[in-house]
């Protein structure tokens, strides 16, 4: 924590401890700052400095534009990150509201899917507007094209390997041939992302990470079976799915309806969530690896049966 501390005089702040590790993945380390005036710290473990300056813009481009997001916090020079062991850090905002937590067992609402899907609606809006004077590296087909990069691990050592690269080709094949309107996503619109008052009304998004130019069916995609379809489920609730489409459509100019086009770019984006997934297990040789127990395989699997 010494290094964060020091990292943290960076900034003018009112509170600097204590510090709290909120939760750790592949990705990032992620902390809490303070107690009564709270920050959050994110240390990128693998994203170079032009991915962290393109989530930069986009999340200001949003803000300005009326989108509440928890909002980057420049240093006392200006910069837009800091680094703590070579590593990009970056300071946010606290959003202060609920997530849904959500499981087999527990759901959202009605009315909470619908205000997701209006909310993202409203960001289409604007979002093919958006342009950044960095290049982002990360895009729809990064996780795609890894997995194929560890085509003879996946192979040799995941029951079922073989087969998981030939549909990780098809789906990059797929993406590649339509011609889709495209725009800034935020390209992980999951529950955990999204907070509400207690009125279930939107408050605000986190977690821009894995924001690029795509397209926005890709994020009307991942997002719908996301809160609709929980882990461990056999089937998504076409309740929640249809209220969080009919919310992106009650505000979005370019609307989707519940078809074979929507279901295929479900298929790609649960594809390429399994992907990551996936990698991540690749060096530990230790592990049962076999496909079908992703969560995100298992969705694909049922998106591909329709």
């Amino acid at each position: 924590m010494k290094n964060i501390t020091e990292l943290l005089k960076n900034y003018d702040m009112i509170e600097t401890y204590p510090i709290n590790l909120l939760r750790e993945s592949s990705d990032n380390r992620v902390f809490v700052i303070g107690e009564k005036n709270k920050k959050i710290l994110r240390v990128s473990k693998r994203l170079p400095v032009e991915d962290i300056k393109f989530e930069y813009e986009a999340i200001k481009y949003l803000f300005d534009n009326g989108i509440l997001t928890s909002k980057p916090i420049e240093t006392r020079d200006g910069n837009f990150y800091t680094l703590i062991k070579g590593n990009i850090a970056v300071l946010f905002d606290f959003l202060d509201g609920k997530k849904i937590d959500i499981s087999k067992n527990c759901i959202p609402n009605q009315t909470q899917a619908y205000n997701a899907g209006k909310n993202l609606g409203i960001m289409s809006n604007i979002a093919f507007k958006f342009t950044s004077s960095s290049t982002r590296k990360r895009n729809i087909f990064s996780e795609l094209k890894r997995a194929i990069k560890l085509s003879n691990v996946f192979i040799n050592q995941f029951k079922g390997g073989r087969e998981f690269i030939s549909q990780a080709k098809e789906a990059i094949e797929f993406g590649k041939s339509q011609n889709e309107i495209m725009g800034l996503i935020h390209n992980d619109y999951r529950p955990s992302n999204v907070f509400f008052n207690n009125n279930d009304e939107f408050v605000g998004i986190i977690d821009f990470d894995w924001s690029c130019i795509g397209p926005l069916i890709k994020d009307l995609a991942l997002a719908v079976v996301e809160w609709s379809f929980p882990d461990g489920a056999t089937k998504p609730n076409f309740k929640i799915f249809n209220s969080f489409l009919e919310g992106y459509n009650s505000v979005a100019v370019h609307k989707w309806v519940k078809d074979e086009r929507l279901y295929s770019w479900i298929k790609f984006a649960t594809l390429s969530d399994a992907s990551t997934y996936f990698c991540d297990l690749a060096n530990d040789s230790k592990l049962n690896k076999k496909i079908i127990n992703s969560y995100m395989y298992q969705k694909y699997l049922f998106f591909s049966k329709i």
